[in-house]
């Protein structure tokens, strides 16, 4: 979505714990479908979020629940924010909310 974006560029040393995998998703098809459910998790996003004016969703974190799977549809996000740099601060008290016992 960033012009000059290219799989070769993505460390993917960037994120090393064991749960995370790395995808490149060349046809946005994962910015699209959340660009369609906008209206669905509209109400969980950061105050701060800011819709970027392209096709797809990107730049943008979206958090889910523990017992969250991912089936034939997606699950529903717990909360969710674009762009990460501004929306960081939420998406740490939400992680640290998620991940209290």
């Amino acid at each position: 979505m960033y012009p000059g974006d290219a799989r070769q560029r993505w460390r993917d040393t960037l994120l090393t714990d064991g749960r995370v995998r790395h995808y490149w998703d060349e046809r946005r098809a994962m910015g699209q479908l959340y660009l369609q459910m906008l209206t669905r998790i509209w109400p969980k996003r950061s105050a701060e979020t800011v819709l970027p004016d392209a096709d797809a969703l990107w730049d943008a974190y979206a958090l889910y629940g523990r017992e969250a799977q991912w089936a034939d549809n997606p699950p529903d996000v717990v909360a969710w924010g674009s762009p990460i740099v501004r929306t960081t601060d939420t998406l740490v008290r939400e992680l640290e909310r998620i991940v209290k016992p």
